[in-house]
């Protein structure tokens, strides 16, 4: 695969271009005692190919069971998890995945929900990672054990409760953001619930908007997403809340 020209993460114009690790960066610390790569897709994709050295989480929601995926694992639950990737208070998580940058996006707010802020997405995931011949392997990794304490903390700052989101809806000061595909806007695709549609009040720009496609994808540039965002009226006076 030919590598198409990508604006390294620190020239995009981010607030916090830090969230970012390339793949230069991390094919020189990934052996780092401190560092732990998750591969965040399913584990079917991960049998099927993924970075050396990255473990898996068997469920890349982090939601409280295979069956019942409304809300994130409890903080006794999470700890569990994290601890079973080998991820403990003082790990450096870098996260990656194949479809850019959804679902390391979401170990990220995970992590964070729980007070763990030391975790980093690579920038043009697997696909970054593949295209420059780095190495790949089909062995599950064994996450290594006897490593310290994950003692999560929540952090309700990040959080919108239902309460939050019913004020909201007819709050002109706040705008609720669907980043969902336009079939579970429209309500065609239920997603397996029992009513299809949207917040009311809600605006809508699927999430894939916001990366630029290609064999390659990553971030848009700071510019691009304002822009985008504008667009639908999200701008930076507005509190939002994404859903």
């Amino acid at each position: 695969m030919s590598i198409p020209s990508i604006i390294p993460p620190d020239k995009r114009g981010y607030t916090l271009p830090g969230i970012f690790v390339t793949t230069e960066w991390l094919a020189e610390h990934i052996e780092d005692e401190n560092v732990r790569v998750v591969d965040t897709d399913s584990p079917e994709e991960y049998k099927s190919g993924h970075i050396t050295g990255s473990v898996n989480p068997v469920d890349h929601y982090y939601k409280t069971s295979l069956d019942d995926r409304t809300h994130i694992q409890n903080p006794e639950q999470f700890a569990q998890t994290m601890a079973g990737l080998g991820i403990d208070d003082d790990t450096l998580v870098i996260g990656y995945n194949r479809s850019g940058g959804v679902y390391p996006f979401r170990l990220m707010w995970a992590l964070n929900y729980y007070g763990h802020t030391n975790v980093k997405i690579l920038d043009g995931g697997l696909e970054k990672w593949q295209a420059e011949s780095r190495p790949t392997t089909t062995d599950p990794t064994i996450a290594p054990t006897g490593v310290g304490s994950f003692s999560p903390k929540r952090d309700p700052e990040i959080f919108a409760s239902m309460e939050q989101v019913l004020a909201a809806i007819d709050d002109d000061s706040t705008i609720l953001l669907d980043v969902r595909s336009d079939e579970e806007w429209t309500g065609e695709n239920k997603r397996g619930g029992p009513r299809g549609g949207r917040i009311p009040g809600a605006v809508h720009l699927e999430w894939t908007n916001f990366h630029t496609g290609g064999a390659i994808p990553v971030l848009r540039t700071a510019d691009e997403i304002r822009r985008i965002l504008a667009d639908v009226g999200v701008t930076p006076d507005k509190n939002v809340i994404t859903y």
